[in-house]
């Protein structure tokens, strides 16, 4: 007896004392060792023309608390219902409400998907079905709807946020449209997925420099088609590199299939309700937005990203801006078709063209794109981990 007594003493001083070191462990990484980096002005130049001005420095102010942001998230959510079912053929992300928490506060909000707003207890909100994520953009489906978890501080952090031109402020909205796209109409069996998914890793092949280089041509060409709509010279460029591509890193483009075909449409989607939800009164009509989206396309250091997975999205995402402007009836032929993908469906509306000589870059342009993988991102990596510890912990 008086030894199980004391194995139960040293396993509870044991148990306490991991507890201790754990939760220790996370303050100190979150508050002094790994801080997230904040900023209360923009650190990133919006974007403007006569037009259209786009960006965190388009708001006259930012939502510094749940209480401001609930209403601007509600209005946004009114608007991408009203405006959804155009935006995709018979788009399974619409009339969706929102199940909202504020990390720091704790407090629950339900809104509609016409846009009214109601304080809950969690109680109520747990009645929803919700799978709460308590971390840093937490994010999960629930029928009818979608739960969304609000770190407070990251509404007054521009560096959190302030890439997203296309939105110019904190990005629950986007997280709703991007990450509600892949849930709910590209769910099987709507969307066909490849037969074999190369890369489930999501290996970003950070270290074949050349063909990031290449990836980094294409994706530059592509935001200069865009931003430059009446010259189809440019997208033939583009396609030029594409196929050279293809032909010089044949691995690649297994790798890339299966994301290029979910994460671009997805990022399609985001720019799209981003422009039409985030500046509903600049861009009010698929002209404004066409015009709106070549003005992004001439900010390659927003967009141009570095990763074969992370440049899906861009790649992805522009080519289907170009397929706007070229086909009336491609997204349907793209949810049909497991193995198409954007670039493949621009590939086959100028299969009858003659490509030019793909532009061969040189070994000065492969190492300034070595250089640029190896810049650190503000907030990502050890920081973030340690907030979203932080945030599931205290």
């Amino acid at each position: 007896m008086k030894k199980l007594k004391k194995f139960l003493k040293i396993f509870l001083i044991l148990v306490v004392s991991l507890v201790i070191l754990v939760y220790g462990g996370v303050f100190l990484g979150h508050k002094v060792l790994f801080p997230m980096k904040t900023s209360d002005v923009p650190t990133i130049q919006g974007v403007a023309d006569g037009t259209f001005t786009f960006g965190p420095q388009a708001r006259a102010a930012q939502p510094a608390t749940m209480d401001e942001f609930i209403p601007i998230l509600a209005r946004q959510l009114k608007h991408y219902n009203e405006i959804a079912p155009d935006l995709w053929p018979d788009n399974a992300l619409v009339d969706q409400a929102l199940v909202v928490e504020g990390l720091k506060s704790k407090k629950f909000w339900y809104i509609a998907p016409d846009g009214a707003a109601t304080p809950i207890s969690k109680n109520e909100a747990l009645r929803y079905g919700i799978q709460r994520q308590a971390y840093v953009n937490g994010f999960s489906a629930f029928d009818g709807g979608f739960y969304l978890a609000v770190t407070e501080e990251h509404l007054a952090n521009y560096l959190m946020w302030q890439k997203y031109l296309h939105f110019g402020m904190h990005d629950a909205f986007l997280f709703f449209t991007h990450e509600g796209f892949h849930m709910r109409e590209q769910a099987e069996p709507k969307w066909r997925s490849p037969d074999v998914v190369a890369n489930q890793g999501r290996n970003e092949f950070l270290d074949d420099i050349p063909a990031r280089a290449k990836r980094e041509l294409l994706q530059k060409q592509l935001l200069q088609a865009v931003s430059a709509p009446d010259d189809t010279q440019l997208i033939l460029d583009a396609l030029a590199t594409y196929e050279d591509w293809k032909t010089q890193f044949p691995d690649e483009y297994k790798n890339a299939l299966y994301f290029e075909r979910i994460e671009g449409p997805a990022n399609y989607f985001e720019l799209v309700t981003g422009l039409y939800c985030g500046y509903p009164e600049q861009v009010k009509n698929a002209d404004d937005l066409d015009r709106a989206l070549a003005l992004l396309a001439t900010r390659g250091d927003v967009y141009v990203r570095y990763g074969l997975v992370s440049e899906c999205y861009t790649v992805g995402g522009f080519a289907c801006v170009l397929l706007d402007r070229l086909e009336g009836d491609w997204k349907q032929g793209l949810t049909d078709d497991p193995e198409a993908t954007p670039m493949e469906l621009l590939a086959r509306h100028f299969k009858d063209e003659t490509l030019p000589e793909p532009r061969q870059l040189a070994q000065a342009e492969i190492d300034a794109v070595g250089v640029e993988i190896q810049k650190p991102e503000e907030n990502r990596g050890t920081p973030l981990l340690f907030k979203m510890l932080y945030d599931m912990l205290f």
